[in-house]
């Protein structure tokens, strides 16, 4: 409980002190378009950053803030995370394989214009979770104390640099909070999640990524 609520006040403290950015004029957009559509980032991250292949996560929609300080972490290396077994090679390295290609601005610009696009529509899973998974996830997420940064539902950070986190592909949500709780995912804030995901076991990891995957924030 103590790690959480220093978690908490610095999360705050950070929200309190930092300036909040500037609505995105649209010569930034259209630059951000230009960065995404020319940059290979479409090729994972889909349409509008919203129709992401495989595990990867949907950008649309995503705190700008949150975006800019990903990008720069792993253009620097800093941002790591587990290995992909299908290829052996870590699975954010396609991204850090192309990070040479975008300037400052370009981070700048194409999270400015991903911020500003149409969340993804929840993630269609099959089978169909069951009401009691869900019921789960929404029980363990209380419980660890996720709300405290991520909002009620994962929807509404209590810091522009936290992640959106709801209506994420399941299957990188379990990725992500694995990768937390085991330290294999560095870099950023990441360690202000160690003290709650430690707490996590495998089936709620599983559970509350479940329950976020289906929240839809376009009926927000």
């Amino acid at each position: 409980m103590r790690a959480l609520l220093s978690a908490f006040i610095l999360g705050f403290a950070g929200f309190a002190a930092a300036p909040a950015l500037a609505a995105a004029d649209e010569d930034t957009l259209k630059a951000g378009k230009r960065v995404y559509m020319t940059k290979t980032c479409l090729a994972c991250h889909g349409r509008g950053g919203a129709k992401a292949i495989m595990s990867f996560p949907a950008l649309a929609g995503q705190n700008e803030k949150y975006l800019i300080e990903q990008l720069e972490l792993i253009q620097s290396g800093e941002r790591t995370g587990s290995v992909d077994p299908a290829t052996g090679h870590p699975f954010v390295q396609g991204m850090a394989d192309i990070m040479h290609l975008l300037t400052e601005d370009d981070i700048k610009n194409v999270s400015a214009w991903l911020a500003e696009q149409p969340a993804a529509a929840p993630e269609i899973l099959d089978p169909a979770p069951t009401e009691d998974l869900l019921a789960d996830g929404a029980k363990a997420y209380k419980k660890l104390g996720c709300r405290s940064c991520h909002g009620k539902e994962g929807e509404k950070p209590t810091n522009k640099a936290y992640p959106i986190i709801a209506g994420l592909d399941r299957d990188y949500l379990i990725r992500q909070m694995t990768d937390m709780r085991e330290k294999v995912r560095t870099g950023g804030k990441v360690k202000l999640m160690f003290g709650v995901i430690s707490r996590a076991k495998d089936e709620q990891i599983e559970a509350i990524a479940t329950w976020l995957s289906q929240y839809d924030r376009n009926a927000e």
